[in-house]
């Protein structure tokens, strides 16, 4: 840990900035908003478990250290992006508290860093604990919110910028791509692989998953000839095989070929999901793109970005910026949402505390105040652990 008081007068000039000064009542507005969102989550991730087996089979799967916020630990958090996505989170939330801690007056006694071995794992700023109290209401909650606040406005930001350089994106070729074989189908014997780009179908060009099925169906029966243009590598090939009999319906075709997508699809639906807001649909861009079932979703995930190239100058490195931009996206918001939380001492559990001494101070005694605030806590507290370990209980 390194403590210093230099940062303290950086903190002093931020906090006479326009900007810090009008700031304040809207991280303050941000807060309720944001516990809200987290009970929110936590409720409705308790039921679906409960009620659908499928989700605690899933969860199960993925393994308790999925719930851990550390890179490393937690097998889903890449450790680049996620150590500088949380570091960068820590930094601003603490940052947002020291300004607005200056802005109403309250000491701040130092600013530091916290390092293991050298890599910095976390940032703090030391306030004045008492001088907060006693700054009244209005500013200590100011000061307060404003880490999560902070944490807010960054997570939008960095999805800003994601969505504007995904909607650079273009495929490497607009077609359907394979992403799952049979290796003893016809397809893998012709030739074709997992990996390559469907470009056509008997000279017939696909760019959907539908445009795909209609090319298919008039030939799918046993016996057929099918000729499949592929993009491998930057060179188109043509492979022709026979259709062999469908195991499932004699009747049928049947390829080997177990799974596909299109590529611009792919593209369009996670672009174009902030447009659905408020549906549920803006759920995908809360989904983990390490996590194998929802990397073929996700077009900057391990599996997908070679497939696509940005029209900007990022070209196609784009997605070593992207991945970048949402993990601090995704750190940033889960920061916010649960800080913003009334468990003690999180930052929304000291605002509540605060803010029950301003409203039953005259009546109740402390002790009668630390217990509303500590059984609020400990009932949050159960939820999440219920959310926890539900999958394990209900499975």
């Amino acid at each position: 840990m390194i403590k210093t008081e230099k940062g303290v007068s950086l903190l002093d000039s931020m906090s006479k900035t326009w900007i810090a000064r009008k700031t304040g009542w809207l991280f303050v507005i941000f807060l309720p908003m944001l516990a809200a969102i987290t009970l929110y989550f936590t409720i409705s991730s308790i039921i679906n478990i409960i009620s659908n087996p499928i989700v605690g089979q899933v969860i199960r799967e993925l393994g308790p250290a999925i719930n851990l916020p550390w890179p490393g630990i937690n097998p889903y958090l890449p450790i680049v992006y996620g150590w500088i996505a949380l570091f960068v989170g820590m930094v601003v939330h603490e940052v947002a508290h020291g300004v607005q801690a200056r802005v109403a007056g309250v000491p701040v006694k130092f600013v530091g860093i916290i390092l293991l071995v050298f890599l910095p794992i976390g940032a703090f700023v030391e306030l004045d604990d008492k001088e907060l109290e006693k700054s009244g209401l209005r500013k200590s909650t100011k000061a307060l919110a404003a880490g999560p606040g902070t944490n807010f406005v960054t997570a939008v930001a960095s999805l800003i910028l994601l969505l504007l350089i995904i909607s650079s994106l273009q495929p490497v070729a607009d077609g359907v791509l394979i992403t799952q074989m049979n290796m003893e189908g016809p397809a893998y014997k012709s030739g074709i692989m997992p990996g390559d780009i469907i470009i056509s179908v008997n000279g017939q060009n696909v760019s959907t998953i539908e445009s795909f099925i209609e090319a298919v169906e008039p030939y799918y029966r046993p016996g057929h000839n099918l000729t499949l243009t592929v993009l491998r590598q930057g060179k188109m090939l043509d492979f022709t095989f026979t259709l062999a009999a469908n195991p499932e319906n004699s009747s049928r075709g049947y390829m080997g070929i177990h799974g596909y997508l299109s590529l611009r699809e792919v593209l369009e639906n996670y672009y174009g999901a902030v447009y659905r807001f408020p549906s549920r649909d803006v759920m995908v861009y809360m989904l983990i793109p390490t996590l194998p079932w929802a990397s073929t979703s996700i077009p900057f995930s391990e599996p997908l970005h070679k497939y696509y190239i940005s029209q900007t100058f990022l070209g196609s490195n784009y997605h070593y910026f992207v991945n970048l931009l949402y993990w601090i996206w995704f750190l940033n918001f889960n920061l916010a949402i649960f800080n913003a939380l009334p468990i003690y001492p999180l930052d929304g559990g000291i605002v509540f505390k605060f803010l029950c001494k301003r409203m039953f101070g005259e009546r109740l005694s402390g002790k009668w105040i630390n217990l509303i605030v500590y059984t609020l806590t400990l009932i949050l507290v159960g939820l999440i652990i219920l959310m926890i370990v539900a999958p394990y209980i209900f499975g």
